[in-house]
């Protein structure tokens, strides 16, 4: 969860490095969101495996984990833009029910409402799952990429692949990993007997690489036709389940460097937040500084604001729940 907030924070930056492998790395950094759904997907199956399972402790820890703080910093901004219209308070209360993203706002804040749009399905999916196993996943797994494929073809072929639906498209093409990281959250929970042999490995391994290519052409010669019909994001359905394999080994031989991580994923979604946020009433108003020095100065701001965001959580909401792995 800290590798993929700063993935995204590295994403979110403007300002190019003139390293082509940095860049690229940057440039495709909203990847770190398809880890976050992927991550959600397999925490959710273990927080309804419980024994003690309670559908209405899920909803009121899941929602009330997210909706506080993010009530907390769209109030902050709202008041920041000292805009007190009847269209602004229209738009923060379209904001605040998450409502606005679906009726075609464009919305920084899209993965709040994605997130417990999931969260809100997600029991009936685990129903569905624990009575038909696989077949579930297969459904809404396709549901998920025929969401993604029907709107890029209207997008191609009737509007001139021009995108009508907003910020909408970055759930569409979201909902098969996040479902995916279910069944990976399935296999561990349950114990299902799969080793990692040589042979799986080498073909995980070998489909991740032939992914990564295609993000790679993708992102070089086809970003802004492909963004703007969502199949951009195809590749991560592959990629970031062995990305997150290999990040979990990573982490486990590194400790110290896994300390360090977990301390930003401890507050992944402060950060996501304050970041979004403060990227977008501060940036354009720091004339005085160069671009580098903005982000930088952004950066700091964001990650002191999350920090003080995650002890106005802690002490005072005290909205935590035992799930440790975060959306």
């Amino acid at each position: 969860m800290g590798f993929a907030i700063l993935w995204i924070m590295l994403f979110h930056l403007r300002v190019p490095t003139d390293i082509d492998i940095i860049d690229f790395f940057r440039s495709v950094g909203y990847g770190g969101v398809d880890i976050f759904l992927f991550l959600s997907g397999f925490g959710l199956y273990y927080s309804l495996s419980r024994k003690n399972f309670n559908l209405k402790k899920y909803y009121k820890s899941r929602f009330f984990r997210i909706l506080p703080e993010f009530w907390v910093v769209i109030g902050v901004v709202f008041l920041a833009q000292m805009d007190f219209s009847t269209r602004a308070i229209y738009q923060l209360i379209c904001k605040a029910t998450t409502l606005g993203y679906w009726i075609g706002y464009r919305d920084e804040s899209w993965f709040i409402s994605c997130i417990v749009f999931l969260y809100a399905i997600f029991p009936v999916y685990f129903k569905l799952f624990k009575k038909y196993g696989y077949k579930a996943s297969f459904y809404f797994i396709g549901a998920g990429l025929s969401l993604m494929l029907i709107y890029a073809l209207t997008c191609i072929l009737c509007y001139n692949n021009k995108n009508y639906g907003g910020f909408i498209i970055l759930t569409y093409a979201r909902i098969p990993i996040f479902f995916i990281g279910a069944i990976f959250g399935h296999w561990a929970k349950d114990g299902c007997n799969i080793r990692l042999t040589k042979k799986l490995k080498t073909i995980g391994l070998t489909a991740a690489f032939i992914a990564t290519i295609i993000l790679f052409i993708f992102q070089t010669y086809f970003f802004y036709a492909l963004q703007t019909c969502s199949l951009a994001y195809l590749p991560y359905i592959i990629i970031t389940p062995v990305l997150c394999l290999l990040l979990a080994k990573f982490f486990d031989k590194y400790k110290t460097i896994d300390k360090i991580f977990t301390i930003f994923g401890l507050m992944s979604l402060e950060l996501y937040l304050c970041h979004i946020f403060i990227y977008k009433l501060f940036f354009d108003f720091i004339d005085f500084l160069d671009k580098d020095s903005s982000n930088i100065l952004t950066m700091l701001i964001s990650f002191f604001a999350a920090y003080l965001l995650y002890i106005v959580n802690k002490k005072v909401l005290s909205r935590r729940t035992n799930i440790r792995i975060r959306p």
